[in-house]
Order: C-alpha cells, then sequence, then structure tokens
C-alpha cells in the first residue's frame, strides 16, 4: 500500500509513509521469515484464525496488530484481539460492493474499536467521504489513481445533513433552537 491518506482527528487529510506490510498468503507453512517484528505486518485474519484455532501458532503470533479482513468475514470474530490491534483492513474487491462499509459501521459503533481503519483495494475518490461517515480514517488508494486527487473527495462535503459514526446526531438535533 504505497498512496495512502490518514484523516488525522477526523478532520485533516495528508499523504502518509505506509509502514504496514500486507501478508497476501498466511499459513502454518507460510510464517513470514523477512519481517522482524509483528509490528509491520498487516495478518489475513481467516486463515491466521484456522491456523491459531488448530493450535498451530498460538505461541508464534500472540502479539498480532494488525489484521486484513475479508469483506465477507463477521467483524464480531474480533473481538478477543482488539483491545491489542492498532489496524483494521477491510477489503473492497470492486467498487460496487459496499460490505466494508456495514463492517466498519458495526467495529466503530457496536464494538466501539478506536484503532486505525483502512479501506483498501477499489477505493476511488467518490467513495472517500461516505467511508469516512462510516469509520474509516485512513484509505489505500489504488495504484493507479493519483492520491492527490482522492485528496479533494474528502473536501467536498461541507455539511452532512444524516447521523453516521463521525456526528451521531442529525444536522436538526444539532441545530441551536
Amino acid at each position: 500500500m504505497n498512496n495512502v491518506i490518514s484523516v488525522v482527528n477526523r478532520q485533516q487529510a495528508q499523504l502518509v509513509e505506509d509502514k504496514w506490510q500486507i501478508l497476501d498468503v498466511f499459513s502454518e507453512h507460510h510464517k513470514p521469515q523477512d519481517v522482524n517484528s509483528l509490528d509491520q505486518l498487516v495478518i489475513p485474519f481467516e486463515p491466521w484464525l484456522a491456523a491459531y484455532n488448530s493450535g498451530l501458532l498460538q505461541a508464534y503470533f500472540e502479539d498480532i496488530q494488525a489484521f486484513s479482513i475479508d469483506n465477507s468475514s463477521d467483524v464480531n470474530e474480533l473481538k478477543p484481539w482488539l483491545n491489542q490491534l492498532k489496524l483494521i483492513v477491510l477489503d473492497f474487491p470492486k467498487f460496487t460492493d459496499g460490505r466494508a462499509y456495514t463492517q466498519a459501521v458495526e467495529l466503530r459503533r457496536y464494538l466501539g474499536w478506536q484503532g486505525e481503519l483502512r479501506a483498501n483495494g477499489d477505493v476511488l475518490r467518490d467513495q472517500l467521504s461516505h467511508m469516512l461517515r462510516c469509520g474509516f480514517d485512513s484509505f489505500a488508494i489504488r495504484e493507479d489513481k493519483d492520491p492527490n486527487e482522492a485528496l479533494k473527495g474528502l473536501s467536498g462535503i461541507s455539511v452532512l445533513y444524516a447521523n453516521s459514526v463521525l456526528e451521531p446526531q442529525p444536522l436538526f438535533r444539532r441545530r441551536a433552537l
């Protein structure tokens, strides 16, 4: 992930250098050999969970700090590890597949997770404002898109009428009577 936009304090968006490395393959046979610590690895959750539950990796990966989640996965399965995670990466395999929006809202609103939540995959400028409202605070922009242009996608809406993860109260409740 090279083209990463991060939103600081849910206000200031900026391009940042990405320190995370996403593992595409994970099993007890594909342990990462070239990474010194887990603080830079994003582990695919479903294969990791299967290996963890089998008892093969419990000692090897106790201090996981980041997971990538398939958009068909149940984010409630993350509950035992939420307090140690710094990053959760949710997948948008194509722009018409919005299941990760729901996952983001569930993580933020219902599970109360406060760490970095990143959109990855087919992430486009037009989606960023809505992703931010659902709880994402970083975005891995597609390699074929200009991240500076994508930054503009976060400044297009100045007043939000409906409630969201960012603003639980709709506009009519926020207005002084």
